[in-house]
């Protein structure tokens, strides 16, 4: 009777055993069970599933850089703006962009109307004083500027510091300018500078807009026409400068 107790004790023990040792036919995981006692629950998911919480710091970290770098370009612009102010010392009027029209994304509406000064047909300027368009609009917090790769933009320009060079510089289909009439006699060359002339009312002559690109002369026309590459992307306006 006793060895009967025994043996029935020692399968009790067998089973209770396997009880602790086995789980659904697979050895368990004393880890598991360590880290489910003294691990928060939090920090166990991001430990058995790094990579999830790696992706998301990750992002995390793309959004952070990528505001870092459009604040330092912003203040880039704004120090540039105002270096110019002083060097040529004009009166100047910061505004932000506010949006642009949805039909002509070469319309901007800017923070900056009749109540900061700003006027009808006055330039508007970036960086060290690149022209990128003019005020066609005005109210008295904010105004409507067209720029210059607008199809109804037209200013006078003139080519290096040559002043009898000179031409009408007009938006081709939102995307570039074209600088027409150009004199057949005027020595003109790839990569020369494209100003303002002086006979643009309310533009000072002399702000930069391009350089020269493609010229295209014809010996039966009387005029020959040149493409202008831009010195600024249009697409990336952030801060811009009225000259009143």
């Amino acid at each position: 009777m006793l060895k009967l107790n025994f043996k029935l004790f020692a399968l009790y023990l067998v089973a209770i055993f396997l009880l602790i040792f086995l789980k659904n036919g697979q050895i368990f995981d004393f880890g598991v069970l360590i880290r489910s006692i003294f691990v928060p629950k939090n920090s166990a998911n991001r430990l058995l599933a790094p990579g999830d919480q790696l992706q998301q710091d990750y992002q995390k970290l793309l959004v952070e850089n990528s505001n870092l770098l459009s604040l330092k370009s912003e203040n880039e612009q704004l120090r540039n703006l105002l270096n110019f102010r002083d060097e040529k010392s004009l009166n100047l009027e910061l505004a932000n962009i506010l949006s642009r029209d949805p039909i002509n994304r070469n319309l901007i509406v800017i923070s900056a109307g009749s109540n900061s000064g700003v006027a009808f047909g006055q330039a508007v300027v970036v960086n060290d004083g690149v022209l990128v368009g003019k005020i066609t609009s005005v109210n008295p917090d904010s105004s409507v500027v067209r720029l210059l790769i607008d199809n109804a933009s037209k200013i006078a320009v003139r080519v290096g510091d040559n002043q009898s060079v000179s031409g009408v510089l007009a938006g081709y289909l939102g995307l570039g300018l074209n600088l027409n009439f150009i004199p057949q006699a005027q020595a003109i060359k790839k990569n020369d500078l494209v100003y303002t002339s002086d006979v643009n009312q309310d533009i000072r002559s002399g702000l930069l807009i391009g350089r020269i690109g493609e010229i295209k002369a014809e010996e039966e026309e009387l005029f020959k026409v040149a493409t202008v590459e831009p010195i600024i992307d249009f697409n990336t306006l952030t801060v811009v400068a009225v000259i009143k």
